[in-house]
């Protein structure tokens, strides 16, 4: 199990210097009492800390100005597909994604920078849905201009098999031969 709040903290106490060597203005909205969640921490910090990277690279790239230089962090609950999840919005004010981008913005080496490996976000989507969430991407528009870009996931708030109800239940019927 690992505590929402350690894995947010831990991930921006890297991603902050990227953030603030760039010059980004920096927002947090963390849901109190979140609940843990059974995820190999390593790898989500992993994943916040590249798509918060993105953002910054993203919004410097664009040389917005100082008041445009944004990057947000929403942490909350949610119900996916009729689940209890946790759910992380990384929204910046860069360019955001080109339309001819968008459908191989997951694709191994592929990438919309000049010197990108184009494995980041392969690599995030590939440890989300190992933990069985979804990462998805979408621009942000002021009418027919983009003012920026959201990428969000989730990952499922599942009980420990221990405090399951049927793992007692299957517990209380295990039968032991003669």
């Amino acid at each position: 199990q690992a505590s929402v709040q350690t894995l947010v903290g831990e991930a921006l106490e890297l991603a902050g210097i990227e953030v603030r060597r760039r010059g980004v203005k920096f927002q947090q909205n963390i849901e109190p009492n979140l609940p843990d969640l059974m995820v190999d921490p390593i790898l989500i910090e992993q994943v916040l800390l590249n798509l918060i990277k993105n953002a910054a690279e993203s919004i410097d790239m664009a040389n917005r100005p100082p008041h445009q230089r944004q990057i947000s962090l929403t942490v909350q609950k949610a119900v996916v597909e009729g689940r209890p999840a946790v759910e992380f919005i990384v929204q910046d004010s860069g360019p955001g994604i080109a339309n001819e981008a968008m459908p191989r913005l997951y694709e191994a080496f592929y990438s919309t920078k000049t010197e990108g490996m184009g494995i980041g976000l392969s690599l995030c989507r590939s440890i989300i849905e190992s933990h069985t969430g979804r990462l998805r991407a979408e621009n942000l528009y002021n009418g027919a201009a983009v003012t920026g870009c959201v990428f969000s996931f989730w990952l499922p708030v599942t009980l420990s098999v221990a405090s399951s109800p049927s793992a007692s239940s299957k517990n209380s019927e295990i039968q032991v031969s003669p």
